[in-house]
């Protein structure tokens, strides 16, 4: 509820009492902080996995052999405001320029594809972390010290 004082008309003065109900989104104040190179969760589709790729040697082209493609403004409305004098597609892929001579594009992977990545990268951590501790205190599962408390 938003009370407004209004102006005095012959001598009194009136109050006019309205109650406001935004369809607008969430406002973010221009002063707060943000992460420049954030989606919203609400945009994101729970099927893909998301990520910014820099524009280097070949990582985009090795990206894409791997499953990887382009996100486009059309899925995610947030990132496609554009100014009144740009002539932006609703179909351009999403990119921002991460430095001087760097662009990075946002990419997807379908999730199926990225958890089987996840998993080959978590058996191989695995496998080089059991390769380490072999030849530490072998006798111990290559673990020493302890905590003792009292």
């Amino acid at each position: 509820m938003v009370t407004t004082k209004g102006i005095q008309a012959k001598g009194r003065s009136t109050t006019k009492t309205s109650t406001r109900t935004s369809r607008k989104p969430k406002r973010i104040p221009l002063s707060g902080s943000r992460k420049r190179m954030h989606i919203e969760e609400e945009f994101k589709d729970p099927n893909y996995h998301y990520a910014w790729i820099n524009d280097q040697k070949d990582l985009i082209f090795r990206a894409k052999r791997g499953g990887y493609e382009n996100v486009t403004i059309s899925e995610i409305p947030s990132w496609g405001v554009a100014d009144v004098d740009t002539g932006s597609s609703t179909t351009e892929v999403i990119s921002m320029k991460v430095n001087a001579d760097t662009f990075a594009f946002l990419m997807k992977l379908p999730m199926e594809y990225y958890l089987e990545d996840r998993a080959a990268m978590d058996a191989l951590v695995d496998a080089r972390e059991a390769d380490m501790k072999k030849g530490l205190n072998s006798g111990d599962g290559g673990t020493y010290g302890s905590i003792k408390i009292e």
